[in-house]
């Protein structure tokens, strides 16, 4: 039997990982690393990541939907020219803020490679609420590789992270042990479009639109049901006030898996990200 190689241009390491098998013909899917990425240009990639999931998961009958906000502060803070902090903190209601969902904090550290690609690990804390209690903590251990290319004005960002996910019940006595543990595997792809300046005296204030999706999956003895986790479509129209400081009024169109098989939650949030970047750089040469 023939076989077709399907390229994908994604970091600096060539990787085969499968294949898929058609009536007549096996294709090898193949993922290279490569600064030089060709991801808008090839359909194959936008169906696979982002039509092909919404297209599977709006066919299932068992869809709950709901509504959630989120607010979100991060913030990058620059030591030198290769290690960066990295913080960001957040709330989120559901069904029109009339209840507490979630809370998160994390915190971790960066080191770019290059201008292209940066490395980070840390460790992130969130609480679970229901009926505005909280019933659930999570500890979150994370790595990821972060890619990012520039064509001409637009931009584009990979992101793939893996985090261990510790889960501890929370009852009136506390935080209770043991926990229960799974992994979890991301993967982000984003495209920014700068439209137009907001001003005409200071060029770094801009209006742009990031769009992009994202894939969660779940691994571990527990997930059963669920190993797809979740999906998100973003659509985010961001103002850029100057080199410091962005909002982005974001649309998350999210998919979510739950624990019973062939159910899933389908979410409309609207979420508020407030992006924040410090240079200490600058101060240090001065």
């Amino acid at each position: 039997m023939r076989a077709k190689v399907l390229n994908f241009n994604l970091l600096t390491i060539y990787k085969h990982i499968g294949k898929v098998e058609s009536n007549k013909m096996t294709y090898n899917l193949e993922f290279t690393i490569s600064p030089k990425l060709n991801l808008l240009t090839n359909p194959l990639f936008l169906f696979f990541f982002i039509i092909a999931p919404r297209m599977l998961f709006g066919q299932q009958k068992n869809v709950a939907n709901g509504n959630q906000q989120w607010l979100q502060y991060y913030n990058e803070t620059k030591l030198n020219d290769r290690w960066t902090l990295l913080f960001d903190g957040g709330y989120r209601w559901k069904d029109g803020f009339q209840e507490s969902s979630q809370y998160i904090v994390r915190a971790g550290i960066g080191y770019n490679i290059n201008s292209d690609i940066r490395v980070s690990s840390g460790l992130a804390h969130l609480g679970f609420y229901s009926s505005d209690d909280l019933k659930i903590v999570e500890f979150r251990p994370y790595q990821e590789i972060l890619v990012k290319n520039q064509f001409s004005k637009i931009g584009l960002n990979h992101r793939f992270r893996i985090e261990e996910r510790f889960f501890n019940p929370v009852t009136n006595r506390g935080t209770q042990t043991p926990n229960t543990f799974n992994f979890r595997f991301r993967y982000s792809f984003m495209v920014s479009i700068p439209l137009f300046r907001l001003s005409k005296v200071k060029t770094d204030k801009l209006f742009l639109i990031n769009i992009g999706d994202e894939i969660f999956i779940n691994a571990g003895k527990r997930v059963v049901n669920n190993v797809f986790g979740q999906n998100r479509f973003i659509v985010s129209p961001s103002f850029r006030l100057n080199e410091r400081v962005t909002l982005s009024l974001t649309w998350n169109s999210q998919f979510t898996s739950t624990s019973s098989q062939a159910t899933f939650n389908y979410t409309n949030v609207y979420w508020l990200q407030i992006k924040h970047k410090l240079d200490i750089r600058k101060k240090q040469k001065e």
